[in-house]
């Protein structure tokens, strides 16, 4: 590799953090890194945000990340309609007869385990969002740019980024880099990162058109459909539309590369195509896109190298079956983004940032599974055979080894699981309970997001007290919370504090900034010296102090 970006004593430009990549994940992990106080640099080949909508929907889990980065009511007034009911039907076409209904559950994106409902915004509606409340809080988006060589040294990184209208090139010292160039992703070969996993599962043809067909897919109570007649088969895709643009839909079909390439689907072909899936031999079609994809199931074999990171497609790309592949990546950023923030400000320690690949490839390698294993069941078994849930997929999961502070039996708990069935062990998503103060309710997630939590019981004041001095000693952002008694910052009125976190009124429980528990103490006699020296050992071994 050419080394005269590294022996170079000058510089265009320095940032604290290079993002390659500024599509769903690399927009969104910039957001909540410039959230936290870190403003990114953001390059982007592309000339501006996605044309397709490909990301179809966002979970219950995914709100909750934006609503605690504070952008879930942008969201919202872009979303299209998105009804309970919706399911994903197995039909002769989409006009034609009803075979089975492929996902009856839809609670991955409604449930009580949330304050927040999941909704059906497209990636082509979601990503504009994004870039406006980026840019907005100083985020350094570039599109048509694009990363041509970087090397590494042990202080930080050295990259040169061309401008693909004018040719200009700049060189860029950063301290990280984050890699979100999708599943080709060229950060990831250069590292020398290889993949694991399924592989391969088909690769397919993907017609974006427009067609009046909505009232079809109302009458099939369907957001997507799976056919097969006797002249195609494969899946129909809707992308409700909204006051920015109309619906638009998606025909994937199956083709083998070794035989066919995308010149052998002309338009009229393509039409032929809609038609047959739509079940309707005359209806006008118009054709937008056509492009071809590979359905994979594969995991890198690491998150991080050194200063670099891989989160989204560059990390782990598997088929869209129960539609987790952008949220999860979402879920990806959101780890990554506190950490880098707490080691840049100088408050966590560099080895905190082992923690995002301890944490996340684990989950990634249990969710491409399920996803693939939802796949096939689908294919092959019905609605009968579907064992699969995307909600304990999503929100369900544990980490087994990480930023927290690890109990005694937590070898012994199981990695995923109904998320209600978690009681603050650490390593958990924090359960949502109703809090309120003045008269007015909010949920317990949304005392989360940008710093560490500390909630104690109604008896926890020596806690409250300790935690102070704690915060002060260590020059550390922390909010301190009581819920319930004399002093209470917030009642809970529904009386379920204690028994959803694990602890008594005399315990204490951390949260860290994505939500997720770091520490407890189900209960305690001890006094306060103790209590702060106990508090200190904790936040030094979550953050590698």
């Amino acid at each position: 590799m050419n080394t005269r970006l590294s022996k170079s004593s000058s510089f265009d430009e320095t940032v604290p953090v290079l993002v390659v990549g500024g599509s769903l994940i690399g927009l969104s992990f910039s957001l909540f890194l410039a959230r936290q106080g870190i403003k990114p640099l953001v390059v982007e080949r592309h000339p501006g945000t996605s044309i397709h909508p490909r990301v179809s929907s966002l979970t219950a889990r995914t709100m909750e990340i934006f609503r605690s980065a504070g952008i879930d009511e942008e969201i919202r007034r872009e979303e299209p309609p998105f009804p309970r009911e919706f399911g994903i039907m197995f039909v002769e076409s989409l006009a034609g007869q009803l075979f089975d209904n492929l996902m009856e559950d839809m609670s991955a994106y409604f449930t009580d385990a949330s304050p927040v409902e999941g909704n059906g915004i497209a990636q082509d509606l979601l990503e504009p969002v994004l870039r406006a409340q980026a840019e907005k809080i100083g985020v350094d988006l570039r599109y048509n740019t694009e990363l041509i060589e970087f090397e590494t040294d042990e202080d930080g990184i050295s990259a040169l980024i061309r401008d693909r209208v004018s040719g200009d090139t700049r060189r860029v010292r950063t301290k990280y880099m984050v890699g979100a160039d999708g599943s080709k992703s060229g950060i990831r070969k250069q590292l020398g990162i290889g993949q694991h996993g399924e592989g391969t599962l088909f690769h397919l043809i993907s017609i974006v058109f427009d067609a009046d067909i909505h009232e079809l897919f109302r009458r099939q109570n369907a957001h997507m459909c799976f056919f097969a007649n006797d002249t195609v088969s494969g899946s129909l895709v809707l992308y409700p539309g909204t006051f920015r643009r109309p619906h638009i839909y998606r025909l994937d079909v199956i083709y083998d590369p070794e035989e066919e390439t995308i010149e052998d689907y002309p338009e009229e072909r393509c039409m032929s195509l809609v038609r047959a899936a739509i079940g309707i031999p005359d209806i006008p079609v118009t054709i937008k896109k056509i492009l071809t994809w590979e359905m994979a199931g594969r995991v890198a074999d690491r998150f991080q190298e050194d200063r670099i990171f891989l989160v989204g497609d560059s990390a782990r790309v598997q088929p869209p079956s129960g539609g987790l592949g952008g949220n999860t990546g979402i879920a990806e950023a959101q780890n990554l983004a506190w950490k880098l923030a707490a080691v840049l400000r100088g408050e966590a320690g560099s080895d905190l940032l082992t923690t995002y690949d301890a944490e996340r490839r684990p989950v990634a390698d249990y969710t491409v599974e399920q996803v693939v294993t939802l796949s096939q069941q689908r294919e092959h078994e019905g609605s009968d055979g579907i064992t699969v849930s995307t909600l304990h997929v999503n929100m369900g999961y544990r980490y087994q080894d990480g930023a927290f502070v690890p109990e005694a039996d937590g070898k012994n708990l199981p990695i995923v699981q109904s998320p209600e069935l978690w009681k603050g062990q650490p390593g958990t998503r924090a359960a949502h309970i109703v809090l309120e103060r003045d008269g007015n309710s909010i949920s317990s997630l949304d005392l989360f997001g940008s710093r560490f939590v500390l909630l104690v019981g109604s008896d926890g004041q020596n806690w409250v007290e300790a935690a102070k001095h704690v915060k002060d000693t260590l020059r550390f952002p922390m909010d301190i919370y009581q819920v319930d008694g004399h002093n209470a910052d917030f009642n809970n009125p529904r009386n379920d504090f204690l028994d959803a976190y694990g602890i008594t009124s005399t315990g204490a429980i951390i949260v860290r900034p994505d939500g997720y528990i770091g520490w407890r103490k189900p209960g305690t006699e001890e006094n306060k010296e103790e209590m702060e020296k106990v508090l200190t050992n904790a936040l030094s071994t979550i953050l590698f102090r």
